[in-house]
Parts: C-alpha cells; sequence; structure tokens
C-alpha cells in the first residue's frame, strides 16, 4: 500500500492560511469543494471536528492526519496542505502543525484507513518526508518526495 496512489497532485495545496483547527480544516474542504474532489464540504467538517473532539490527530515534526469515514465519501483519498506558519493539533511533541495530511474514507471500509494510518505512522517515523515536504515548491515536488521516502519504508 501506497500513499502516492491515493494523493493525487490536484489535491496538494501549498498556500493554505493558518488559523485554529476548526479554521483550517474548513479552508481545506472549501479548496477541495471548489476543485470538485466533495461535494458535501459542511457534513465531511462535521465528522472531522466530531472525530478531532475525540483525540487528536497531530503527531510530530510538524504533521497531523485529520481522518474521518463518512457514508458520503465513496473511495478513500487524501488530500495535502502546507502551511507557513503552525497551527495547534496538539501533536505529540507540542510542535506546531504546518502539514495536514487528510484522509477520509467511506464508513463501510474502515480496514483500509486503519492500514493507510499506520502506513502514514511509519512514513513519518522514519523518514524525512515531513522536512523535505515543508521545503518543497511544488505539488509535483511533493509527490515525488513522496514516492522517493516511501521506497525507504
Amino acid at each position: 500500500m501506497k500513499i502516492c496512489d491515493y494523493l493525487k497532485e490536484d489535491h496538494i495545496f501549498l498556500d493554505l492560511k493558518s488559523g485554529d483547527k476548526a479554521q483550517v480544516l474548513k479552508q481545506l474542504m472549501a479548496a477541495l469543494k471548489k476543485k470538485g474532489i466533495i461535494s458535501k464540504e459542511k457534513v465531511i467538517l462535521a465528522e472531522l471536528l466530531k472525530r478531532e473532539s475525540l483525540g487528536a490527530t497531530g503527531l510530530e515534526k510538524g504533521i497531523a492526519v485529520p481522518h474521518a469515514l463518512i457514508d458520503e465519501i465513496e473511495e478513500s483519498f487524501l488530500a495535502l496542505a502546507v502551511m507557513k506558519k503552525g497551527v495547534d493539533f496538539e501533536a505529540l511533541d507540542k510542535k506546531p502543525t504546518r502539514i495536514i495530511l487528510l484522509l477520509l474514507g467511506n464508513k463501510s471500509k474502515p480496514g483500509f484507513q486503519l492500514k493507510i494510518l499506520a502506513h502514514i505512522c511509519r512514513l513519518v517515523k522514519e523518514t524525512k518526508f515531513v522536512e523535505k515536504t515543508r521545503r518543497a515548491k511544488t505539488a509535483a515536488e511533493i509527490c515525488s518526495i513522496l514516492k522517493e521516502e516511501e521506497e525507504k519504508i
């Protein structure tokens, strides 16, 4: 299972504005809707915020992985956003989040989401993905970094 199979270049946003957790997720939903990737951004945002209330999705090194299982999502997908200023996603290491790797899936396929979350955690711990992504200038460069770093695990 490779993350780059589910993260398309047009799902990558390099200009997300900082704010609080809810504001940033709302911006990301609006960006995904504008590109026609999602249609029910309010439903998805509500589910993401509900999931965040159960426990923080901030990992370490400045990355958070907000995720939710939603009936309205037919096929699982990932989106990635990079922010210049950090946002508090209550990360394990207390550092501000500058990269959001959003995972959305269908409630009927929870096993897939667990596998991809485990893979993301390995990617963050065992590679330089976060550090390199923070410096990337284009979506294509991020995809290239992801492929290169995934080969290491």
